[in-house]
């Protein structure tokens, strides 16, 4: 065959791609294959309509049905539940966010949204397919742009200080160092329900992006990302008067389990105060649980330390605690001790309890210190004037909210090459160092 023929061969499949991308949108909440109507056991069911379950969800209902029935045999399954969880069942479930998932977390709330983040896997092989027709590097192939929230990744970790006003100024005050403690603590769990349930994936900020925040209590944030590879944002905020001051840097990596994600955060976070008190705050895991069938959650797993090393106070809690039986995960429990910050690994001495659920409360010594009912968010707004590289002005981001996705995929795959040349460069001069791009 001829080699004009070839190209033009190439060149028609292209062109059909092309049509096909036309409306990607639509073919994202269409591109898993069919879903069966089924109905429970007691035939229940939600809103007048039978359930629905992919073809995944029915592999996964009956791996979940023969484990149940391998546990119940055993003995494993049918155990009550002790009054202790029962008293806690009922206590968590009597304050939780209306967003939460039944099991824990917070739970997506919109099923095209689920069907949009489902169907990434298939629109990169498209995609990677089209690439390769092209003559193109198909390690370069973009994440598609319809299966992200028009909003930056920073944009969405400036929603954490919404919460701030709540607890802040009273730990400002505060000159026992433990009710300053208890009010720190409150702040960043309370803050944590701001910056979950984003199920589809945030923009990726691009070297060199800022964020200028301002809040209505006069709070002010500053963020910018200073490395592309790992990702790493670093931020300052500074609170009304100066009265306290919260800054550092995060970065994360992602791992896949069984129909599982899990998001681990890692960094450094430290809050200051006025009249020179300092606490450093680390970092719980993050899942995303249901990622291809069932209902898609966010959860926060594993223990969070704060710590007060001037005054040797520490608080140490534990989300979805193992042994709590039919509880929600989104339950925690902990507690707030004295220890030799000389001698970290040795047993503190406890000053108070603290427990509750990050989707709704936080009690320490059965004394609520949060309570997702009665808590307002702060309201927030860019300054007058922003820098040019500020979140709000990136061209795909813009495209993406007006919903123009080829033109916003067109200027996301503009920035990815910019970012690209100007690493090359840089590594041209200065060569890789200690693997940052």
């Amino acid at each position: 065959m001829p080699q004009d023929m070839y190209a033009n061969r190439a060149a028609d499949i292209c062109a059909a791609v092309d049509q096909m991308d036309d409306n990607l949108e639509q073919m994202a909440l269409e591109d898993l294959p069919k879903e069966e109507e089924y109905s429970s056991g007691n035939n229940t069911e939600i809103g007048g309509e039978q359930k629905q379950r992919s073809w995944l969800g029915k592999i996964g209902k009956g791996l979940s049905k023969r484990t149940k029935n391998l546990g119940q045999g055993l003995g494993l399954v049918s155990a009550p539940l002790s009054q202790e969880d029962e008293d806690t069942k009922a206590m968590v479930r009597s304050c939780r966010s209306p967003f939460a998932s039944e099991v824990g977390g917070i739970a997506c709330q919109d099923p095209d949204e689920s069907k949009l983040a489902r169907s990434v896997l298939s629109m990169m092989i498209r995609q990677m397919g089209r690439n390769l027709l092209q003559g193109q590097n198909v390690m370069n192939t973009s994440f598609p742009i319809q299966c992200c929230q028009p909003r930056s990744l920073l944009e969405i970790a400036a929603e954490q200080g919404r919460f701030f006003h709540a607890f802040l100024p009273q730990a400002a005050r505060a000159t026992d160092p433990v009710e300053r403690m208890k009010n720190i603590v409150a702040c960043f769990v309370s803050a944590m329900t701001l910056t979950s349930a984003n199920f589809l994936k945030p923009l990726n900020p691009i070297l060199g992006e800022t964020l200028q925040t301002e809040y209505s209590d006069g709070s002010k944030l500053y963020m910018e990302q200073t490395c592309h590879h790992p990702p790493i944002s670093s931020y300052h905020l500074v609170g009304p008067g100066g009265m306290y001051q919260y800054y550092g840097h995060t970065t994360f990596d992602i791992g896949f389990g069984y129909n599982r994600m899990f998001l681990n955060t890692s960094g450094s976070r430290t809050l200051t105060f006025a009249d020179g008190g300092k606490v450093e705050i680390g970092f719980p895991k993050d899942r995303v649980s249901n990622v291809f069938w069932g209902q898609m959650h966010h959860e926060c797993l594993g223990e969070q330390l704060f710590t007060d090393d001037a005054n040797g106070i520490r608080c140490i809690i534990t989300y979805a605690p193992e042994g709590r039986k039919g509880v929600p995960t989104d339950y925690f429990q902990g507690v707030i001790e004295r220890y030799d910050p000389r001698n970290a690994d040795a047993e503190g001495q406890m000053v108070c309890s603290v427990e509750g659920s990050w989707v709704g409360f936080v009690d320490f010594d059965r004394v609520r210190y949060w309570d997702v009912r009665t808590t307002t968010k702060l309201g927030v707004a860019p300054p007058s004037r922003t820098l040019l590289s500020d979140s709000r002005h990136r061209a795909d981001r813009n495209a993406l909210a007006a919903k123009d996705y080829k033109l916003g995929q067109a200027k996301k795959l503009e920035m990815e090459e910019q970012q690209r040349a100007e690493r090359r460069l840089r590594e041209a001069v200065h060569g890789k160092k200690g693997g940052h791009k």
